[in-house]
């Protein structure tokens, strides 16, 4: 339980979460895992039988066994991410400053010999220089480090909404919007690093040698802001974008680019600017999923629209064409292969799809409910 519940608050991964109770309890359904994860089941050992039973927990067993305390984990993460974003942009801030300041030129002195080498057609010397250079290296490690950042809170971000979809305690409390506030704090901090990260790319700034992963970063931030400067536009699903989302009338937007770059955020924000949206929704994605939506990223499709009574909404069904879509893309760009879910399970495409048709409601409890 205690390595079960690392998983899920130290290292924002919910599908390990589980799979370390289900790989340890041969045959434990996932329902009883959810529940031994949130901590309402323990787990009583009897040494003579060398048997595990599950137990629904009662005060006795609280000094026993560990539990999440999931208003803790709200709450000192967005302070946290709070904390450390505002770093982030001081520093992206600072480096704006700089740049306007210089007129947008970066000045550095090299030796003769290094200078006549890379005549010479000897680029090594020039480059190490630049490699050395202490505000080069100061601008190499502010983009590793941002990248890291929203990498990470995007991570936090899912077991926050994971945590508030699963945990009993968000719904029966009165303080349910304080922590839908939380969250959206969070999501309003890499908002705000992504527009001041854009805002110093298009100062034509670039890094004399980046990290190959810090690169490709920076050249997904520029694609995206150019295909975005013209408003978002449906394409076709079978192109293999790295995300998007999938309507229920079969419209495809989508975009290229690292997890870093918060492609679902940036097409569901460019949604709201195409007037697809409603722009006075505060959480696109979240609209998104309750009108039956579908997130794709790679080969993991997800769905919520079964999720929406949660929230004392109506549920909506994935429609014949995102049926129809999601198979083919499955069948065509992954080999046959559908990872389904958040907790990511391989289905075929073709069982994806018969499921779908045919047993709706199955499908919406074996791969997408929590």
């Amino acid at each position: 339980m205690s390595i079960a519940q690392e998983h899920l608050t130290e290292r924002n991964n919910p599908v390990q979460a589980l799979k370390t109770i289900t790989d340890s309890l041969h045959g434990c359904p996932t329902d009883l895992a959810v529940q031994i994860l949130k901590g309402d089941v323990v787990l009583l050992v009897d040494e003579e039988t060398q048997t595990v039973s599950p137990v629904e927990r009662t005060e006795a067993l609280d000094k026993l066994f560990p539990k999440v305390d999931v208003m803790y984990f709200m709450e000192s993460r967005a302070a946290n991410i709070k904390l450390h974003g505002g770093n982030i942009l001081d520093g992206l801030r600072g480096l704006q400053v700089h740049i306007a300041k210089n007129h947008g030129y970066f000045d550095i002195s090299f030796k003769y010999e290094d200078v006549f080498k890379f005549i010479a057609g000897d680029n090594e010397a020039l480059l190490d220089e630049l490699r050395d250079n202490r505000e080069i290296d100061g601008i190499a490690s502010l983009f590793e480090a941002t990248k890291r950042f929203i990498e990470e809170t995007m991570r936090t971000q899912g077991t926050m909404d994971w945590m508030m979809r699963t945990f009993d305690v968000f719904w029966k409390s009165e303080n349910y919007e304080y922590y839908c506030q939380l969250r959206g704090n969070v999501a309003d901090t890499l908002v705000d690093i992504a527009y001041h990260l854009n805002q110093t790319l298009k100062l034509d700034f670039t890094l004399d040698a980046p990290e190959d992963n810090v690169q490709k970063y920076i050249d997904s931030a520029r694609e995206i802001d150019e295909v975005l400067s013209e408003g978002i536009k449906p394409v076709d699903i079978m192109s293999n974008y790295s995300a998007g989302w999938l309507a229920p009338n079969g419209d495809y937007y989508a975009l290229n680019g690292e997890i870093a770059n918060m492609l679902h955020n940036q097409i569901a924000d460019a949604l709201v600017e195409a007037g697809i949206v409603p722009k006075e929704e505060l959480n696109p994605d979240a609209w998104l999923e309750q009108q039956g939506w579908v997130k794709i990223h790679d080969s993991n499709v997800q769905f919520a629209g079964c999720l929406n009574v949660r929230i004392g909404k109506k549920n909506v069904d994935l429609t014949p064409i995102q049926i129809k879509k999601i198979y083919e893309y499955g069948a065509l760009c992954h080999n046959g292969i559908i990872k389904a879910g958040w907790r990511m399970e391989q289905v075929s495409a073709v069982r994806f799809r018969d499921m779908a048709e045919a047993n709706p409601e199955g499908l919406y409890k074996k791969y997408f409910e929590y």
